[in-house]
């Protein structure tokens, strides 16, 4: 069972994900976030029926879905809510989108696990809060700027390969 602080946490984590589901289901932003908000308000009376935090997201995923189906119920007279059909086909469409995006983060961090620390320390000077430009980082490494750029070009094609690789091996095919 997964405890109040728990959920909270795998809400937090989840919640853009969520959203941006909301909106695939509803056709105005604002009764998207209503629905997030009846969606985690359900969610939260019914916490302690989730059995385990690897089903978290599928399990709120549900509840988004029959939240919508309700408010959409509820709405029927308006001509810009979705059919239960439509919501459906969203739904599992967006589960497919979701699936493969969270196989796309984890291919990119097996991926970076097979890089050279020099190739991911570049990377993560590149890419940290800051976003180090090119020039500083060509100053701060003492290396030529057009060397740093062909680099990290080197390193985004073998990132690439590697997580298209990755993907074609569990069946997310291009």
């Amino acid at each position: 069972m997964v405890s109040e602080e728990q959920f909270i946490r795998l809400f937090v984590s989840y919640e853009s994900e969520l959203r941006g589901f909301a909106r695939s289901l509803m056709p105005d932003p604002a009764a998207a976030d209503d629905l997030i908000q009846e969606a985690c308000i359900s969610m939260w009376r019914k916490c302690d029926t989730l059995k385990e935090k690897a089903s978290f997201r599928s399990w709120a995923y549900s509840y988004v879905r029959l939240t919508a189906l309700n408010m959409r119920r509820k709405q029927q007279r308006s001509p810009l809510i979705f059919t239960e059909k439509m919501l459906e086909v969203l739904s599992d469409e967006w589960r497919e989108l979701g699936d493969f995006s969270e196989a796309k983060t984890n291919a990119l961090a097996v991926c970076l696990e097979g890089l050279s620390d020099k190739q991911r320390n570049l990377l993560a000077i590149y890419y940290s809060s800051e976003r180090t430009t090119i020039r500083q980082m060509s100053e701060s490494l003492e290396r030529p700027m057009e060397g740093i750029r062909k680099a990290l070009g080197r390193i985004r094609a073998i990132l690439k390969v590697c997580i298209e690789d990755k993907l074609k091996a569990e069946g997310y095919a291009k």
